[in-house]
């Protein structure tokens, strides 16, 4: 791997800014007395009072009582306990003609926050992620930015181009945030692509070419997203003609299963991108045999009630309701509200009976939980959320009574428009999660960096990679020798002249010997502290795959 010259020249306080591009926690956190007079002032910005919204959503939402704004809704704000349900802000919504998410965030909701947990919680079963960004117009934390960013062929620190603080729009970022990928997180029980995708990775599904050009044989070695009733899973296949595939672990003894396509499972598209956890590395599990699903032999078909959705959803994730009651009990601690738990008692109750739950932050805590997007909740409820309102309400009235605001003018993140060229899309959807995701509760722009060019390196890992994650924290090597090369702890090092590289090291007597990981075999021995520094360990790798013959 190549080397360049450090150049940070930014402060300590501008490049340890933590790298939380998520919603400001003040946004979550307003007086009663501020929601009454945000309220009323965005009822006056479109020309109508309380007692017009009441009346109106009367006759508007006449055949369901959910709907309905009281007239004493103002002294309804005033109670701490209370919250507006979910059907009445879609009501809001679609009388003021202002975004369902923008009326969420006044009252201190995110339909993002379940997101940030889907990708958070460990999974039994691969779980497709909600890779929608429902809040473009939240106010997010973000840098100030070099001019000319280019993603070279160096190992590049990410803080030589972002630095300082900025409030900004989430949509102010880049020009497109269309999502055109699906997204999944590896579950410990169906590793079948296991030492290529390790159990917690997060991978990006490439929908954009047909089943048969897959199953080529010059594509054998990608590895692809096949769907059955009971889940999604990835793996590589045989094809054994007659429109039927082999699902083989190359490393770990899974069954093999043969799967019919077209009734029996479906190839929803091939792996490209892996977020990669290194340590800790969750491991996979491998049972003594394999049955198919019983009485359910086609693809799953919509479910119509709540209670179905959520029962397939605890099923196909292979969780208790205890264990699914202790995951809302982690929500609402991180989160800060009782109302996100959901006793077990509670989830067996909605499971049997066809009731929405009342509060918004149930919805949440099922849509993390289950895996089951915001928006088909949403659906269930009759609430398409295309038909709310589509207009943004001004931040002056959306972020009112907060302490920081956006600045008031943006044009588009170089850095991010260069990832977005290199990588087609951003996953948005990701921002609140990433520390969680990378191991890092305090991440900050230090610790991630640009690999630059690693198509010739021999480590699996580095091969590919695209960026590295640091725990700058660790500077003294771990004795692995028993490990065969490739699955030595990495380390990313600053020499003397200021040239960084990544490689896996040890430390005898003061020298640190490594190798460079690249196709030429060989050690180098440098001085410790005297030749050569370790800025950290690393900890995740985010990398492309593909196979070592034809691409597509």
């Amino acid at each position: 791997m190549s080397a360049i010259t450090a150049k940070s020249g930014f402060s300590r306080s501008a490049s340890s800014f933590p790298l939380a591009l998520g919603a400001m926690p003040a946004a979550l956190r307003r007086r009663p007395s501020d929601l009454v007079a945000i309220t009323r002032s965005i009822f006056a910005k479109r020309g109508f009072t309380l007692a017009d919204i009441a009346r109106q959503s009367r006759i508007r939402f006449s055949g369901n009582p959910r709907f309905r704004i009281p007239p004493n809704f103002y002294d309804a704000l005033r109670r701490p306990s209370f919250s507006p349900s979910l059907h009445q802000l879609y009501a809001l919504s679609v009388l003021t003609g202002y975004k369902l998410a923008d009326w969420l965030c006044v009252y201190g909701f995110s339909f993002d926050d379940a997101a940030r947990f889907q990708a958070r919680f460990p999974r039994y079963r691969t779980a497709e992620l909600d890779a929608r960004a429902y809040d473009s117009s939240a106010n997010v934390s973000w840098f100030e930015e070099a001019q000319g960013i280019a993603l070279g062929t160096e190992l590049t620190p990410l803080s030589q181009w972002l630095f300082g603080k900025t409030i900004r729009p989430l949509a102010s970022l880049l020009d497109r945030a269309a999502v055109s990928f699906r997204y999944l997180k590896i579950g410990s029980r169906d590793a079948y692509a296991f030492p290529d995708l390790l159990p917690g990775s997060i991978v990006r599904v490439n929908v954009r070419y047909p089943p048969d050009q897959l199953l080529a044989p010059d594509n054998a070695n990608r590895i692809l997203a096949i769907e059955r009733v009971d889940g999604i899973f990835c793996g590589r296949v045989r094809n054994v003609g007659r429109g039927r595939v082999v699902l083989c672990s190359r490393q770990l003894p899974y069954a093999p299963i043969e799967l019919k396509l077209g009734t029996e499972a479906k190839i929803v598209g091939y792996v490209d991108l892996e977020i990669r956890r290194l340590e800790p590395v969750e491991i996979p599990e491998v049972q003594a045999s394999w049955k198919p699903p019983a009485a359910r032999s086609g693809l799953a078909t919509g479910a119509k009630r709540i209670g179905e959705v959520a029962r397939r959803a605890r099923m196909r994730s292979s969780l208790s309701f205890r264990e699914v009651s202790e995951r809302t009990a982690e929500i609402a601690r991180v989160l800060q509200h009782p109302n996100y738990f959901c006793a077990p008692g509670a989830l067996s109750d909605l499971e049997a009976r066809d009731v929405f739950p009342r509060h918004i932050h149930k919805l949440i805590s099922l849509s993390a939980v289950y895996g089951v997007s915001v928006a088909e909740l949403a659906e269930l409820a009759e609430l398409p959320l295309e038909q709310a309102g589509q207009e943004v309400i001004s931040a002056e009235l959306k972020y009112a009574s907060l302490r920081e605001a956006a600045t008031s003018t943006h044009s588009s993140s170089p850095f991010l428009q260069a990832v977005a060229e290199e990588f087609d899309e951003i996953p948005f959807f990701l921002r609140k999660a990433l520390p969680a995701i990378l191991g890092l509760p305090n991440l900050s722009v230090r610790d991630l960096f640009w690999a630059g060019t690693t198509e010739n390196l021999a480590h699996p890992y580095l091969r590919d990679a695209a960026f590295l994650a640091v725990n700058r924290k660790i500077k003294t090597p771990v004795p692995s020798l028993s490990l065969p090369v490739w699955a030595q702890p990495l380390y990313v090092l600053e020499l003397r002249d200021g040239k960084r590289l990544c490689a896996a090291c040890s430390l005898q007597n003061g020298t640190l010997l490594f190798r460079l990981c690249t196709t030429v075999s060989g050690d180098l021995r440098l001085r410790h502290r005297e030749e050569v520094e370790i800025i950290g360990k690393v900890v995740a790798v985010a990398r492309r795959l593909g196979p070592p013959g034809k691409d597509l």
